[in-house]
């Protein structure tokens, strides 16, 4: 299986995080390349925005 290693990312937009989303992949050499779907980019940045947003919490007395 070849190394992968990113090419290409994206930032959290939130001050303080260090998090990153790949959009694209090294797969073994620069010649070869693969780009992450956007359908699965979208996918994997919503379930990092949970860490930051979280629904409000309603109580019920």
């Amino acid at each position: 299986m070849p190394e992968r290693r990113p090419k290409a990312y994206k930032s959290c937009p939130v001050d303080g995080c260090d998090w990153r989303l790949i959009t694209e992949w090294f797969d073994g050499s620069p010649d070869n390349t693969t780009t992450v779907p956007m359908i699965e980019q979208q996918r994997i940045a919503g379930e990092h925005m949970r860490v930051h947003f979280t629904p409000e919490r309603t109580y019920f007395t």
